[in-house]
């Protein structure tokens, strides 16, 4: 039998009532379960919906749905990813590259054109500070109704790396102020991952949109199939 679009609810709420609140957890947890239940309905015409649920929850064992949860969580993680390599990948491997080394260069340009120390943090003021301010805004006011999705969650974790490069390009930027050998290796080294890690940061906070964005659509077209 074929579960209609009331059924299709109940079973929502009772996966929800499991504590699975994430709402594309539901939808992934409800793609595996709704064929198992048709199947029950079907071999038992008398056997309720609830009853069904029961059944097909107890076979997955004491930690229930925990396994497709954990599955889907971990899914979302390598997609997320992989399509921010990928995304990084078609900018480097397109005319885009132009635009990257115009930005570089302009970096360093501006780095010259003030006077040390107040040219790098009016340089990471402009090309980053602004442009992260934009990006955190506009993920509240745009993806703000995602949050119960754990693809949402999912693509925060990239925030972590970006988090880091920050943090890494502080740590560099206070070593080269502190440093009075100014012809050492790490010295040298560091002055010169200045400008790649600027360039990686600016070039994250466009790529993460469109990451989060393929991300939400995967969760679309599976909860189009239960809604449409």
């Amino acid at each position: 039998m074929k579960l209609n679009q009331t059924q299709i609810e109940q079973l929502k709420k009772l996966i929800s009532y499991k504590g699975y609140t994430e709402i594309d957890v539901q939808f992934e947890i409800l793609d595996h379960v709704a064929c198992e239940v048709e199947k029950l309905m079907e071999e038992n015409s008398n056997l309720s919906l609830e009853d069904a649920f029961g059944k097909v929850h107890a076979g997955f064992g004491i930690f229930g749905f925990s396994s497709l949860e954990e599955s889907y969580k971990k899914m979302i993680e390598k997609r997320v990813w992989k399509n921010y390599l990928m995304g990084m990948k078609e900018i480097f491997s397109s005319f885009q590259i132009v635009l990257v080394i115009i930005l570089g260069f302009l970096i360093y340009q501006l780095s010259l054109f003030f006077n040390e120390p107040k040219g790098w943090i009016l340089v990471a003021g402009i090309f980053l500070l602004l442009p992260t301010t934009w990006f955190f805004f506009n993920m509240v006011r745009t993806y703000g109704r995602y949050k119960n999705y754990a693809s949402y969650l999912g693509s925060r974790h990239l925030f972590q790396i970006f988090n880091l490069g920050q943090l890494v390009l502080i740590f560099i930027y206070q070593y080269i102020q502190k440093t009075e050998d100014q012809t050492s290796f790490t010295y040298l080294t560091f002055q010169a991952l200045i400008i790649p890690l600027l360039v990686w940061l600016i070039l994250s906070i466009f790529v993460l949109p469109k990451v989060l964005n393929q991300s939400i659509q995967e969760t679309e077209k599976l909860k189009s199939i239960y809604e449409g």
